[in-house]
């Protein structure tokens, strides 16, 4: 799909390459005196050769049928080799021609044309992401191939994130969705629609994995990325699809302190680097100490929505911290109530909020409002008493 930049040949690639020019070779056939043409696709998968195909084999003469001689191979191999230098899954033709001469014992085969076709679109769910997950898929190989690396070594050196994007990239690139589609179908299809929002939201719930299942998900999948999918077991792949499906229950599961710790800290440094940069230039640093990051959903009530990115673009506003702390006012007035929330519910309160304090999101707050942030404030929990009376029925 895209050059490599690694270095040498590996014995593993040698060995393939070897194999498959035998198997070419044993189809390089010419009649006495005649001619001959082959077309073969070669398929790829990084620096493996994993599938032979004849695609065309033409001959001409009708004499005794005279088999190519070990040259042959060779000229295949070498001709094969420089085209291992790729990352993804690729198909390599190979146009063979031959001809035996008189008094000749073996014919003569050349190499007409080697090319990679023309490979298939990449799926659109992947046009935002499948360069950071290339150079990360490469970085992989890297590792693992040219420093001989353990699995548990390679994953202890890549960051949430980067393990968000090899498993979504992967599974999209390699169209392998239907391996965990049973087991864990909203994450299937929240990851199905690709992009970078489906690499932080599974990132978002890969940290409420525990270690434990975590540190497992790392190796299958370190193996998976080194070695290609097939190369996976049976026993492994189950494994995966039980990973997956613990996963998935934990999207209908609260979020616990720890997490909800970690996802308030990626919320504020990605609104002010990554989705709103405007209003922290406008903030200045000494204005940034007192502007907070609102989750208009609140991870309190994320696992009533397992499919909401909680910490996506759409969920988060920046605003002052006295807003902040009147919209907490709110929400903690239902606090009683929280475990009897539906979703509904929920959705019913994030209008409330939004209709009353929404003028101040995303946006520089003037001091002189404080008697309309009260208003808003009594407004909003007449609304809230409202719903509590109903919940309490």
């Amino acid at each position: 799909m895209i050059p490599s930049a690694r270095k040498g040949i590996s014995e593993q690639t040698h060995r393939q390459a070897l194999e498959t020019a035998r198997r070419v070779a044993r189809l390089l056939t010419v009649p006495q005196g005649g001619s001959a043409r082959l077309v073969a696709r070669v398929s790829l998968e990084d620096e493996r050769i994993v599938g032979l195909e004849p695609a065309e084999l033409e001959s001409s003469g009708d004499g005794p049928v005279l088999h190519a001689s070990e040259q042959a191979v060779s000229m295949v191999v070498g001709t094969l080799l420089p085209f291992t230098r790729g990352l993804g899954e690729r198909t390599v033709v190979l146009s063979l021609e031959g001809e035996h001469r008189p008094g000749e014992a073996r014919p003569r085969w050349r190499v007409v044309e080697a090319r990679t076709a023309e490979p298939p679109p990449l799926p659109k769910q992947v046009a935002d992401i499948h360069q950071e997950y290339r150079a990360l898929h490469e970085s992989i190989l890297v590792e693992f191939q040219e420093q001989s690396r353990e699995y548990a070594i390679l994953a202890a050196g890549i960051s949430l994130e980067q393990f968000a994007y090899a498993i979504v990239g992967g599974l999209l690139i390699r169209r392998a969705l239907a391996l965990i589609e049973l087991a864990a179908p909203t994450i299937t299809s929240v990851l199905a629609q690709g992009g970078k929002g489906a690499v932080r939201w599974f990132r978002n719930l890969l940290v409420r994995t525990s270690p434990e299942d975590r540190a497992l998900l790392q190796q299958l999948w370190m193996k998976a990325e080194s070695q290609g999918l097939k190369s996976l077991t049976e026993v492994e792949k189950q494994q995966l699809r039980g990973l997956m499906g613990r996963l998935e229950s934990l999207l209908s599961t609260p979020l616990d302190r720890r997490t909800k710790q970690r996802l308030w800290e990626w919320s504020r440094t990605e609104y002010f680097e990554l989705h709103n940069p405007q209003l922290a230039r406008l903030l200045g640093t000494e204005g940034m100490r007192s502007y907070q990051v609102h989750h208009i959903c609140p991870m309190e009530y994320a696992h009533l929505f397992p499919k909401l990115d909680i910490n996506g673009r759409a969920n988060l506003a920046g605003l002052h911290g006295n807003v902040h702390e009147s919209i907490n006012i709110v929400w903690s007035s239902l606090r009683e109530h929280s475990s009897r929330l539906r979703p509904q519910d929920v959705k019913r309160v994030v209008d409330i909020v939004n209709r009353h304090y929404g003028r101040w999101f995303d946006k520089l707050y003037d001091v002189r409002d404080a008697s309309t942030l009260a208003t808003a404030e009594r407004a909003a929990l007449s609304e809230v008493a409202q719903l509590k009376v109903l919940l309490s029925r």
